[in-house]
């Protein structure tokens, strides 16, 4: 049996060629970046290189990005960074409901910790923020507004430049967790003009554990993790290594593929829409946009509870036996028991929630990987 492999918003299966390049940096090249002798320095090298090469995929300065564990610690970074550098001077956040769980709980933490009032939006069928809200909730106390760039349940894209436009307007800064977005649309922080965006390049066919957050230049904001000068002292801790070096090479192979893939994800996305509005009308709702500002490679579905009788739990494992892998929400929050906060944000009852799956793809799936997922639903559902 052949696995199907549809959860690729979870993750991505890192690429051969990725782990070829990290490879000399786990054996041979292991000097540490800061010393000063020729085994660090060689280091160093590829270390600024990689930076280069982000900063110019997603239109920054190099001297915007700095390197993370990941998108949790640049989403950390920015909003902690950001809340710890003007305390006492600015204390209101305007943010989605249907942030990743890395901005919500770090947001909670800001407001029961340090007293900051958390203003969320009202958010339409798809997700979509209401900026006529945002722009009548910002106040001279307002430091931040956060929303996704775009969703990691339902692929909705929002519109950052016209927050922007609004934060500008008083001195505002702007964070866009932009996780999701990155090769699966073209993103650049120049046109998005947010002041922070996050990066992981395990949803880019990297590795685990690394990832990135673009400060824009002189912007004030504290260091999240303390204990060394490195990253232009505002991340202390010595780099991972060979991370940023499969880093590097993912967004090598993305500069050169990012396109195809787009076209690949549309493909995929237009037969599965076709099929579940055609032989699933009445059993199945569509919680993602079919077109338009939505990312192309993420499905988001519930059961009708008035005519289907689902357990999505019981569903995923009945198809993991079928040798097919999806989720059936964040992967972050996949253990909970809870529905969905992001179904439920945009209008789900918990049963219709609890019901959903989210059919995410990559580049190495096909359109009989489609077919064959809704031949097992099919059996299943009946």
């Amino acid at each position: 049996m052949e696995n199907i492999y549809l959860d690729n918003a979870a993750t991505t299966k890192i690429d051969e060629r990725v782990l070829d390049a990290m490879l000399p940096y786990l054996k041979d090249s292991y000097g540490n970046p800061s010393s000063v002798h020729s085994a660090g320095r060689q280091v160093k090298v590829m270390l600024e290189d990689a930076r280069d090469l982000i900063a110019e995929f997603i239109g920054a300065r190099s001297s915007e990005i700095y390197f993370t564990s990941g998108g949790t610690e640049a989403n950390n970074f920015a909003l902690k960074g950001l809340a710890f550098a003007h305390l006492n001077k600015k204390n209101h956040i305007v943010a989605s409901p249907i942030e990743h769980s890395a901005i919500r709980e770090t947001l909670e933490y800001l407001h029961y910790r340090f007293g900051f009032e958390i203003t969320y939006t009202p958010i339409n069928k798809y997700g979509e923020v209401d900026i006529d809200f945002i722009k009548d909730s910002v106040t001279d106390k307002t430091l931040l507004v956060c929303v996704m760039h775009s969703n990691n349940e339902l692929g909705i894209i929002n519109d950052i430049p016209a927050i922007v436009n609004i934060a500008k307007e008083k001195n505002i800064f702007v964070h866009t967790d932009s996780v999701q977005s990155i090769g699966k649309v073209n993103f650049n922080v120049n046109e998005i003009g947010s002041t922070t965006a996050t990066i992981s390049a395990h949803k880019i066919y990297g590795p685990k554990g690394i990832g990135a957050l673009y400060i824009k230049k002189e912007t004030p904001i504290d260091k999240l993790i303390h204990g060394g000068k490195q990253e232009r002292d505002r991340r202390g801790g010595t780099e991972n290594i060979p991370a940023i070096a499969g880093f590097k090479k993912a967004v090598e192979i993305l500069k050169e593929k990012m396109d195809k893939d787009i076209n690949h994800y549309a493909s995929l996305k237009k037969r599965l829409f076709s099929i579940l509005k055609n032989d699933f009308a009445d059993k199945i709702i569509i919680n993602s946009k079919e077109s338009g500002n939505s990312l192309n490679n993420i499905v988001n579905i519930s059961f009708n509870p008035q005519n289907t009788s689902v357990d999505a739990d019981t569903l995923l494992i009945k198809l993991d036996m079928n040798g097919i892998a999806v989720s059936s929400g964040s992967a972050c929050t996949s253990g909970s028991v809870q529905p969905s906060h992001v179904l439920k944000a945009i209008g789900c009852d918990d049963e219709t929630a609890r019901s959903s799956l989210r059919i995410s793809f990559g580049r190495e799936n096909k359109e009989e990987d489609i077919d064959n997922l809704v031949d097992v639903l099919s059996k299943m559902i009946n």
